[in-house]
């Protein structure tokens, strides 16, 4: 990811060109404005030229570029969710047949702690908005410490105030990670059920697209009720008008189905 992988000092078309040499697949998304850039179709020359297996999918209606007609193309500009499945599929797949012998681990341990990458999310969410979620789960697993995954996360705060307001929210040792405010979101205490999850992605699809689906599922692996999933995916808002019209929606839609 430009925003996060590439340093500020490194070229980036070497930066491109060391991650797709390295990745075991190259997925394509296709849109007007992808198939029009110079810089995408000299990726998926590169990522032909050395033997990547290339997976298109339409997230748009557009023409495809000539190199990619005759592989098999995945069309999610219609139902995205059954894309989704298929495009996991594929990538499963592909992955299968390609993987590479595990190399044995010799650093420090990567952060998982779900405690301190929640409060992580939730503090950079205050001042870089939804984006924070996706940042952190990246740096987490170059981060050997929970300075050095704060560390590695203003690096991409341009504003000084806000970094040093970031910072500041870090947990110390021996402390346990800072609370979120509350926020009144429903109260459901029981384990959630899949069919929860499906009707809060539908409703947070309005407010963050359709990469809504993804975070949802992402963000109940650490949180075991309703209430502290909406409440997560509540920080991820840029203004407390779509937090608060966020929590009614969810609300009001599981009581209505008699969930909450």
């Amino acid at each position: 990811m430009d925003q996060l992988d590439i340093r500020p000092s490194e070229h980036w078309d070497r930066a491109v060109e060391r991650a797709i040499a390295g990745a075991r697949c190259v997925v394509v998304l296709l849109s007007p404005r992808s198939v029009a850039s110079e810089n995408v179709a000299d990726e998926i020359s590169l990522a032909i030229e050395l033997r990547k297996p290339i997976l298109p999918v339409m997230i748009e209606q557009c023409k495809l570029p000539l190199r990619l007609t005759r592989m098999h193309l995945i069309d999610a500009s219609a139902a995205y969710g059954a894309a989704l499945k298929q495009c996991l599929a594929e990538i499963r797949s592909m992955d299968s047949g390609s993987a590479a012998a595990a190399l044995p681990f010799t650093g420090s341990p990567p952060v998982r702690d779900p405690e301190v990458l929640a409060s992580a999310k939730t503090h950079l969410a205050s001042v870089m908005g939804p984006i924070a979620g996706f940042m952190v789960d990246s740096a987490a697993a170059r981060a050997t410490s929970v300075e050095d995954l704060y560390t590695l996360l203003t690096r991409h705060i341009g504003n000084e105030k806000d970094r040093e307001r970031f910072i500041a929210m870090m947990p110390r040792a021996g402390c346990a990670p800072e609370d979120s405010e509350p926020t009144d979101a429903p109260a459901n205490a029981g384990p959630m059920q899949a069919f929860e999850l499906e009707r809060i992605a539908m409703i947070f699809t309005k407010f963050l697209g359709p990469i809504a689906t993804i975070v949802v599922k992402e963000e109940s692996k650490a949180f075991g009720t309703v209430g502290e999933l909406v409440r997560r995916l509540a920080d991820m808002l840029s203004s407390d008008e779509e937090r608060e019209r966020l929590i009614q929606e969810i609300g009001a839609e599981l009581f209505e189905s008699g969930m909450a």
